[in-house]
């Protein structure tokens, strides 16, 4: 029917129908392709605006959550002061013993090294001074013993009103005499060093006359002996030094300038040298009050445990004092504020913000921690604006 209807139709008209088929087809073709075209070049200028990793937060929730800002910045890595030192006695802990009257050194029985109990023997020493106090305090508690019986006798006779009261009085007054003699002579005996068990013996005669035991007036090791059998002694001498080696100090010079930062009872490790060092904790006992004019240094003391004995007076050792710590001249470190760095997925990032009003989440790797910063070791760069107040509320919108 078609082919009829063309076959009748003339030739012009026929043309027109043409041309108009071919320009709708034309016209319906051009569309696509623009619309195909201005879709990808609406798709490209999105995604420079906006990238996948980038966050816009509308106006009014800014306003009510101001953020803050920082720049990566440079600064000192600080460091632990090693400070050098000097074992010590613990003076608390420590004893010198020496004869408290003169004489001669007639036993040793401790050497160096040795460890002791309180009140363990360590010398006997023959004292003609000494056998002077026993005889006295022997003789006057004799007497005492005799005036003793007779004020018991002189009082029952006054009672009975046999004997005056001034012989009454006299009897009372000289066995009052002897006893202070008694008295008297006994303390003597118990400051020269003899204890009381030594001094019944001694009533009892079971007590070598003249012999003084010298004795420990603390546990510990014998560091010093100086008796010898047979030596002459005096009361200024020191014959032996017995100490507590379970507790030590250990001396440090600080400079005037540190002084400040050091707090008491704080941790501070203590080195030992050598080839096999060893590392001890201990704790800041006492900070000196006076600073030396000539080195502007002062003491600081800390006590350690020793009951492993790894330390020995005189040695010497280094220390690392808790908050002691000075800025390296030598070391430098590009650092942000702790609070801009978030853990996402085990990683950290910062967000940073760009002019255009977007937000970036940006992956950077973080070194040590100083006081309120953290080092940055890479991923941003000095320009970068970096969101540090505020940084959570981002964090949750990235997260979203």
């Amino acid at each position: 029917m078609n082919n009829e209807l063309n076959s009748k139709l003339p030739k012009d008209k026929k043309l027109i129908i043409y041309w108009s088929l071919a320009i709708i087809s034309i016209l319906w073709g051009g569309y696509w392709v623009f619309k195909k075209v201005t879709k990808k070049s609406q798709d490209e200028s999105s995604s420079i605006i906006s990238p996948i990793n980038r966050i816009k937060i509308p106006p009014d929730v800014l306003k009510s959550h101001p953020l803050g800002f920082t720049k990566l910045r440079e600064r000192g890595f600080y460091e632990e002061i090693v400070l050098p030192g000097k074992v010590s006695f613990d003076l608390e802990r420590m004893a010198n013993v020496g004869s408290r009257v003169p004489g001669r050194v007639n036993k040793v029985y401790v050497k160096e090294g040795d460890m002791i109990s309180h009140g363990s023997p360590l010398a006997v020493i023959s004292s003609i001074e000494l056998g002077t106090a026993q005889a006295d305090y022997l003789k006057s508690r004799a007497r005492l013993e005799v005036l003793k019986s007779q004020l018991d006798r002189a009082n029952d006779l006054f009672e009975q009103k046999i004997i005056s009261t001034k012989e009454f009085e006299m009897t009372n007054v000289e066995f009052r005499t002897v006893k202070t003699e008694m008295e008297t002579s006994l303390n003597s005996l118990l400051v020269y060093g003899l204890n009381k068990e030594e001094i019944a013996e001694l009533e009892k005669g079971k007590l070598a006359p003249s012999m003084l035991t010298l004795r420990s007036p603390i546990a510990g090791t014998v560091t010093e002996r100086k008796a010898v059998n047979g030596q002459s002694v005096s009361t200024e001498e020191n014959l032996f030094i017995v100490a507590n080696l379970t507790r030590l100090w250990i001396i440090l010079d600080v400079y005037e300038k540190d002084l400040y930062s050091v707090k008491l009872d704080v941790e501070a490790n203590v080195f030992t040298l050598g080839d096999r060092p060893e590392t001890v904790k201990a704790r800041v006992a006492h900070v000196s009050e006076i600073i030396d004019p000539v080195k502007h240094t002062a003491e600081i003391r800390l006590e350690v445990d020793n009951r492993d004995f790894k330390l020995k007076p005189g040695q010497t050792v280094s220390a690392k004092v808790q908050g002691l710590i000075s800025e390296s001249k030598s070391k430098r470190i590009m650092v942000v504020p702790s609070d801009s760095i978030h853990k996402i997925e085990g990683k950290s990032y910062v967000f940073l913000a760009h002019t255009d009003g977007t937000f970036e989440a940006k992956s950077v790797e973080v070194g040590e921690s100083i006081d309120d910063d953290i080092e940055i070791k890479s991923g941003i760069s000095s320009e970068d604006n970096i969101v540090s107040q505020g940084s959570f509320l981002l964090k949750s919108e990235y997260l979203k």
